[in-house]
C-alpha cells in the first residue's frame, strides 16, 4: 500500500545496485530475462534510472545513447508487481526525459518489438516511422543432446570478426547496401544505424559475430550477429542474419554458434534466429537446424519491427 507520507525518488543507478534492481520482479521474458547476466556491461555504455518508494528500488530502466549521439534505445523497464498501474513508470520517464533533455544532439528515440499492437500505435501516436521488419524463428535443445553433432565438424570460409573487421565494413556504403538493405544492423533487438562508432556498442563477453566470404577475398558475403548468455531458464541465444547464404555456410555459422552455447554452464538452448524475409528461407534454416538437434518451437512473436520517432514525443516504451 502507498500514503500520502510516502517518499517517491527518482537517479540514477550505480554498479552497487545490482541486488535490488534484479530482485524488482522474477518473471521477466518468461525466465528469459537478460538483466541478471547483462547488467554490468550494460552499465558501461547505458544509463540506468530507477525510481524508490521510501528508498527501496521498485522501477528500473536503462537508456543507451547511439547513432554518433543522435538516438536513444530503452530498454528493460521494469516495476514491481505489487506497484504496476499506479503511474509510477510514467513519473520516472518524466524524470529520464529532464536528465536528458540537455542533449541537444539527441533527434530520435528507436525501439524494436514483436508486438504488432505497440508498433502501430507507437506510429500513430507518436509520428513514429517503421525502419525494418525481420521474421523471427525459435528453436529449444539440450547441450547434451546437440554437442554430439558438432564433433568434427570445422570452420569452411567462416571467421570471427573483430571490432577492426566491423569499423571498416561500416565505412563501406557498398557493402551496408548490400549486407542491411534496411538500413539497420540489429545487436540484440537493438536497432543500430550503420555507423563506425556503433561497433564498439557491440562488443562485449557476450557477443559473437561471424563472416563468411568467398575464399579469394576479404569481402564478406554474409555473417550473423549474436549475443548469448545464462538467464534464469537457461541459454538464451540470439542471432540476427545478414547476407546471401548458401546451406553449406549457413550451417557453418549455425555450428560455431552452437558451439559458444556448449560453453555456457546451463543445460537448455533457448536459439532465437532473425531472418531477412524474402531473402533468407524459413524451411531451410528450420532444416540446419534440425540437423543438429534443434527443433523448432512457438514464439509469442513471429515478426521484429523497428520503429523510430522524434524525441520530442518520446514513447512510452
Amino acid at each position: 500500500m502507498m500514503s500520502g507520507a510516502d517518499v517517491i525518488e527518482c537517479r540514477k543507478v550505480t554498479l552497487d545496485d545490482y541486488d535490488e534492481v534484479i530482485n524488482i520482479r522474477k518473471d521477466v521474458y518468461d525466465g528469459l530475462d537478460y538483466l541478471p547476466a547483462l547488467y554490468r556491461t550494460m552499465m558501461t555504455n547505458h544509463i540506468g534510472y530507477v525510481l524508490t518508494l521510501n528508498k527501496k528500488i521498485i522501477a528500473f530502466e536503462s537508456i543507451s545513447v547511439i547513432d554518433d549521439g543522435e538516438s536513444i534505445v530503452g530498454r528493460a523497464l521494469r516495476i514491481s508487481k505489487a506497484y504496476e498501474g499506479r503511474g509510477l513508470v510514467h513519473q520516472m520517464e518524466d524524470f529520464i526525459r529532464k536528465d536528458i533533455a540537455g542533449n541537444s544532439r539527441l533527434k530520435h528515440n528507436v525501439f524494436t518489438t514483436g508486438n504488432k499492437t505497440i508498433m502501430e500505435r507507437n506510429l500513430k501516436v507518436n509520428k513514429g516511422q517503421l525502419i525494418l521488419q525481420k521474421g523471427i524463428l525459435l528453436y529449444k535443445g539440450d547441450i547434451s543432446k546437440v554437442v554430439p553433432f558438432l564433433l568434427n565438424v570445422d570452420m569452411l570460409t567462416t571467421r570471427i570478426l573483430n571490432k577492426d573487421d566491423l569499423k571498416k565494413l561500416m565505412t563501406s556504403k557498398l557493402d551496408t547496401d548490400r549486407l542491411f538493405p534496411q538500413g539497420r544492423i540489429i545487436v540484440d533487438w537493438v536497432p543500430y544505424r550503420l555507423l563506425a562508432s556503433n561497433v564498439d556498442h557491440f562488443f562485449n563477453d557476450f557477443c559473437h559475430i561471424l563472416g563468411s566470404g568467398d575464399g579469394n577475398s576479404d569481402r564478406i558475403e554474409c555473417m550473423t550477429v549474436a549475443v548469448g548468455y545464462t538467464a534464469p531458464k537457461g541459454i538464451r541465444y540470439i542471432v540476427e542474419m545478414y547476407g546471401t547464404f548458401t546451406e553449406e555456410t549457413f550451417s557453418d555459422h549455425i555450428v560455431q554458434h552452437l558451439k559458444r552455447c556448449s560453453t555456457l554452464d546451463t543445460e537448455h538452448i533457448n536459439f532465437s534466429l532473425h531472418y531477412e524475409t524474402g531473402k533468407h528461407n524459413p524451411d531451410t534454416i528450420t532444416k540446419t537446424m534440425h540437423q543438429f538437434n534443434m527443433n523448432k518451437s512457438d514464439t509469442h512473436f513471429t515478426i521484429m519491427y523497428g520503429v523510430e520517432e522524434p524525441l520530442d514525443l518520446l514513447s512510452k516504451y
